[in-house]
């Protein structure tokens, strides 16, 4: 049966394309499902380090992608159901592979994640092959690849304070979109606005004003996604 690789950009997918070059891991595609909303950082390295390592399928991003889906129904991510990843990446991803056996990357210190009942068929090699995501920062780094950005959309409500800090510094064009983004759903319900948003459920629009207010310190598993699609 076809065995295709659910390429997501980031730390693990990337050591798996590794693996792959290096004849260690067998695949018949590679395919990374395009949001149209990835960071800049992401499609430069999927050009000049992933597109020469492997051939790779792109579905690119249908009818605008995730921010005109945004923009036409007014609503942004959400923290609580990730609806985003399931029509953007996971839906898509299954339609395109049919039958064939995906290969999700999960690293073998997130052995909890590849037990969600929704990946029931789907192969997880870093884990069978016991590769921790310590591992996979030395396969990219042996091979003389410098290690990926954690993949996500830039206006993920994912990120951590630490990432959209980082994204208002290196690309504040884009830090302002994801404002904008978060407005319209304030346009078309504010009562929304004192609680809700896109800094991890939070509002941004508090923390782009410097308005201080606590932010949920939750774990990593409770916050990133659990597909596999998006950040690996």
């Amino acid at each position: 049966m076809k065995r295709i690789l659910s390429f997501g950009g980031g730390l693990q997918t990337t050591a798996m394309a590794v693996l792959i070059k290096q004849g260690r891991l067998n695949i018949d595609e590679a395919v990374f499902a395009d949001t149209g909303c990835e960071k800049p950082e992401t499609y430069w390295y999927i050009e000049n380090y992933i597109k020469p390592l492997i051939d790779l399928t792109i579905l690119p991003s249908e009818n605008g992608g995730l921010k005109a889906y945004c923009e036409k129904y007014r609503i942004f991510p959400s923290v609580v159901d990730k609806w985003c990843t399931r029509i953007f990446k996971v839906e898509r991803l299954n339609k395109y592979c049919g039958d064939a056996i995906q290969l999700i990357g999960f690293s073998s210190d997130e052995i909890r994640r590849s037990e969600n009942p929704k990946l029931e068929g789907k192969v997880f090699p870093l884990i069978e092959m016991g590769i921790s995501s310590a591992d996979c920062v030395r396969i990219i780094q042996n091979y003389g690849l410098p290690v990926p950005l954690k993949s996500s959309c830039y206006f993920c409500c994912s990120q951590r304070m630490t990432e959209w800090n980082w994204l208002k510094i290196q690309h504040p064009d884009l830090f302002k979109d994801a404002l904008r983004l978060e407005n319209l759903l304030y346009e078309r319900k504010p009562e929304y606005k004192e609680r809700t948003g896109l800094l991890m459920g939070k509002p941004l629009w508090k923390h782009a004003e410097g308005i201080q207010y606590e932010i949920p310190m939750l774990s990593e598993e409770e916050y990133s996604c659990w597909s596999g699609h998006c950040g690996h």
